[in-house]
């Protein structure tokens, strides 16, 4: 079996041979750090990869690591029109004029500066909105999908609709005038959110159009859980980010045979039959250790009806506090709970951080491919 028709078999809740692995996206890679520190346990080169995600300082990782782990997918990303802006004192600006500060430790940035937080309505219209049909996104992005889905065995997963209805505006609003608009200002958000969904639509018409049927995943992320609870209250979810996100994933469907991994980290079992019903697929990153997120309980109430891509281990205490067999036996339990049937792709609950020790890293993908063979008869 190919590693796209595993990942495609198990996306279709069916059991393929062994549970498919992923690696790579932004909520799916590792922390710089520990990636040269990788590299280096496998005797491998120290070239630095290209930064995906600045904020979070994780890296597009290396076809030697990824095939080391038998990972059976293939990221494709779109690129900014824009590059981050150097700052005198250190900080960046994003092409949305988002600044980003890096923290003390130097091991992440930190959002300090939102270009749109005493906008008022009149003001959207003189914002610098960044131009979704900016052919500099899209270069490249047609020959490459043509290797890796032409000329390669594996899935392929389109990236590049991060935050785009949820969290992109609160960055842009920042995070407590953005949830004081939904209750006091629904006007002012109403017209914020319908640009969003605008530029997403004309941003994937492009992507669509490049890349063509030569892609199998489309992730698209808003963030919308807290370890406790919902970010916002269902009713307001419901109100103002489910109509456009129903928009938005039927475009992508209407236009693609892709499935969409969702990307959305927290306690959202709540809102899972919302996604189901707008056509998610799947979800990640499956915050095993947030409320109402255990593992066999989702499987047990929406593994007919969606996909778990993630969950495979915790990675808040385990990966970090555990043994190199305790991480060993986490990924076993989590399989246990997540495989049968089909409807589970394997990665850690999100990215891997910076203090995570190349032993535990080799140790729960070597785990992953021992406790994911459907042919064991687990």
């Amino acid at each position: 079996m190919t590693p796209r028709e595993r990942l495609l078999r198990a996306l279709a809740h069916q059991e393929p041979d062994r549970v498919p692995l992923d690696m790579g996206n932004s909520a799916t890679s590792i922390h710089r750090k520990a990636y040269r520190r990788l590299k280096e346990h496998l005797g491998m080169d120290r070239v630095e990869p290209p930064i995906i995600d600045r904020m979070q300082q994780v890296v597009q990782v290396d076809e030697a690591v990824l095939r080391r782990f038998s990972i059976d997918t293939r990221q494709l990303f779109l690129k900014p029109a824009r590059g981050w802006q150097g700052d005198p004192d250190g900080s960046y600006r994003d092409e949305w004029g988002i600044r980003y500060r890096p923290g003390a430790d130097g091991n992440y940035f930190d959002m300090d500066a939102h270009p749109l937080a005493d906008a008022t309505r009149e003001d959207l219209d003189r914002f610098a909105w960044p131009d979704p049909d900016d052919p500099r996104r899209f270069e490249g992005l047609a020959q490459d999908a043509v290797e890796l889905h032409d000329n390669s065995p594996y899935g392929v997963v389109l990236n590049g609709f991060s935050e785009t209805l949820f969290g992109l505006p609160s960055w842009l609003r920042g995070h407590a005038q953005f949830y004081m608009d939904f209750l006091i200002n629904a006007d002012f958000l109403d017209e914020l959110l319908d640009r969003m969904l605008d530029y997403a639509l004309r941003l994937a018409a492009r992507a669509l159009a490049a890349v063509g049927t030569r892609v199998d995943v489309i992730k698209v992320a808003d963030d919308l859980g807290t370890e406790t609870g919902l970010m916002i209250s269902p009713a307001l979810y419901r109100a103002f980010i489910k109509p456009r996100q129903a928009k938005f994933y039927a475009f992508l469907k209407e236009h693609s045979d892709a499935k969409i991994l969702l990307h959305s980290c927290g306690a959202i079992a709540e809102l899972i039959p919302d996604l189901i019903e707008i056509g998610i697929d799947a979800i990640n990153p499956v915050q095993v250790s947030a409320r109402g997120m255990d593992s066999r309980e989702l499987k047990k109430s929406f593994g007919d009806r969606i996909s778990f891509w993630g969950g495979g281990c915790d990675t808040q205490h385990v990966l970090p506090f555990g043994t190199v067999d305790e991480v060993g036996e986490e990924v076993r339990r989590r399989t246990a709970d997540l495989s049968p049937g089909g409807g589970f792709v394997f990665t850690p609950v999100h990215n891997i951080q910076f203090d995570i020790p190349p032993e535990k890293i080799t140790a729960l993908y070597d785990a992953a491919l021992l406790y994911g063979s459907y042919a064991a008869g687990r």
